[in-house]
């Protein structure tokens, strides 16, 4: 009667058992952040405009507040936006003076190093949560243009955004960058790095959601900024496909 395994037989078994790991557990790890990622990301989606409309309760309307100078545009971040999210730290200082748990390398998709000037240090805040949430200006939209007024020369009468041209309830106010994790790592648009826009009608919603199909698909691709890949998950119900469609997302979780 044959007692036990031979040497041959437990090495052979911990081999299958080493492939199957090898296979198996990177795609648990990538279900895993591919899940936490998208569960925080339509929270942080939730929290901004619950925050807004609150603000909008106690502040006058978007169109109300002041755009028109670099402090006002802080002063929205700061003194009406701030209160109604649930802050753990605030940041100040430059952009070169602050922390590194405020400020530090995010990469698109192209891992190229994106701009974070146009995010002040003081327009960022640290949700208990561990999430980053950061503020700047928005601009006025190629629609917007297209549909403004013109002058008695035919040019446009228009120059800037403070977000009170033509009442238009589509214009982009404000913009929100939402790093799910903070300052954790890989700080990639698209994969831990989110846009959302603040509109003139008081509505947060993934920058260029409202901007049409090739728009987002344009601008959430390989080789691009990702700026719109939290309107791309939304668009495609909050899940990814990476291969076998025409529009596959552009990096892995």
């Amino acid at each position: 009667m044959k007692k036990g395994f031979t040497l041959a037989e437990v090495v052979l078994t911990l081999t299958i058992v080493g492939v199957i790991a090898a296979m198996t557990i990177p795609v648990m790890i990538h279900e895993t952040n591919k899940k936490a990622t998208i569960e925080q990301l339509k929270k942080s989606a939730s929290t901004l405009n619950q925050a807004v409309y609150n603000a909008t309760v106690t502040n006058g309307t978007v169109m109300s507040w002041n755009w028109s100078t670099k402090e006002g545009v802080m002063d929205i971040m700061q003194k009406v936006v701030s209160p109604r999210l649930n802050v753990g730290y605030k940041c100040s200082g430059d952009i070169m003076g602050t922390n590194s748990q405020c400020t530090y390398p995010i990469t698109s998709i192209s891992d190229a190093e994106i701009a974070n000037e146009s995010f002040e240090s003081k327009s960022r805040v640290i949700l208990n949560d561990g999430s980053m949430i950061a503020f700047s200006k928005g601009f006025v939209s190629q629609t917007e243009v297209d549909d403004a007024k013109e002058d008695e020369t035919g040019e446009s009468n228009k120059t800037g955004s403070d977000c009170t041209w033509n009442g238009n309830p589509k214009a982009l106010c404000g913009i929100f960058m939402v790093d799910v994790n903070g300052n954790k790592k890989p700080n990639m648009v698209g994969k831990d790095v989110f846009f959302f826009g603040l509109h003139l009608n008081g509505s947060v919603l993934p920058y260029g959601a409202e901007q049409g199909e090739e728009f987002v698909d344009t601008n959430c691709a390989e080789g691009s900024t990702g700026s719109t890949c939290a309107a791309k998950l939304a668009k495609d119900g909050w899940d990814v496909c990476y291969t076998g469609c025409e529009h596959p997302y552009p990096v892995k979780f």
